[in-house]
């Protein structure tokens, strides 16, 4: 323990030479050398301006992967009864806002070689998933206006499944 703190006294003795005995300008060029915390964050912010977010994985286990479980929680939900107490609330509104938030995203990733009229018919038909989903979202805790708008999405979701994907996976409410 005495080695410790006499190890302590002689580290702090050699700062207080060293900062002693530095000059103002040599302090200086230390701290232009090193950037600072904004100017750090200046620097990510720039890089995160000019990334590219490319699509991880195709389009199919997107929506396998993020949008199908809250679908089926979603399927589930209105099979039955109301929720009788605000968990069931809650689950309706995450799974609501995942996919009305995941339609958002999709809106961007308009599938490759896609002519503009297409293009333009993909994000049109995300927007109505979009909204449907926003209306699911602030519908929940009235199950009939909820359920009403869990059917809107559906359709919409379909609609996109029918124009994009051939007709496949078209979902049940």
């Amino acid at each position: 323990m005495k080695s410790l703190s006499l190890l302590t006294v002689v580290c702090c003795v050699v700062l207080g030479v060293t900062l002693a005995f530095a000059s103002p300008q040599d302090l200086q060029k230390e701290s232009e050398a090193k950037p600072t915390t904004q100017e750090s964050k200046e620097n990510a912010d720039d890089s995160a301006a000019e990334a590219s977010f490319e699509p991880i994985d195709n389009m199919h286990h997107f929506m396998e992967y993020i949008s199908q479980p809250s679908y089926r929680s979603l399927k589930k939900s209105f099979a039955g009864e109301a929720p009788e107490n605000r968990k069931g609330w809650k689950s309706i509104k995450s799974n609501a806002l995942i996919l009305a938030e995941t339609s958002a995203l999709v809106a961007d990733r308009v599938p490759q070689d896609c002519s503009e009229e297409q293009a333009a018919q993909w994000r049109q038909i995300s927007f109505e998933v979009y909204t449907a989903g926003k209306q699911l979202y602030k519908s929940a805790g009235d199950f009939d206006a909820a359920k009403k708008n869990y059917g809107v999405m559906i359709e919409s979701c379909n609609k996109c499944h029918q124009v994009f994907d051939n007709g496949k996976h078209q979902l049940k409410k």
